[in-house]
């Protein structure tokens, strides 16, 4: 979900105030998906060597799917060959 959020910018809306989330929800980092109590601790978090690590694999090609692992491990389509005919 993220990984599409960050794809699709105009999809990215004011935030709406809710009480049971830090900071009332109003200081968010969409790339480590995570809420802040305060815009001061929000910055310090944009500064971390995690951030930045979280913000280049964002960047990067989109994350696997249930259907690629299904697929690698042999789980996908079933092939089970030619029709036979029946007499």
């Amino acid at each position: 979900m993220v990984y599409d959020a960050l794809k699709n910018p105009e999809g990215i809306k004011p935030l709406p105030v809710d009480e049971d989330l830090p900071g009332m929800g109003q200081y968010y980092c969409i790339h480590c998906d995570r809420y802040f109590a305060n815009v001061s601790v929000r910055d310090e978090h944009f500064k971390t060597k995690r951030h930045r690590k979280r913000m280049k694999l964002m960047m990067g090609p989109a994350p696997h799917t249930q259907l690629d692992a299904d697929l690698a491990s042999g789980m996908g389509m079933p092939d089970n060959g030619p029709k036979l005919m029946s007499m």
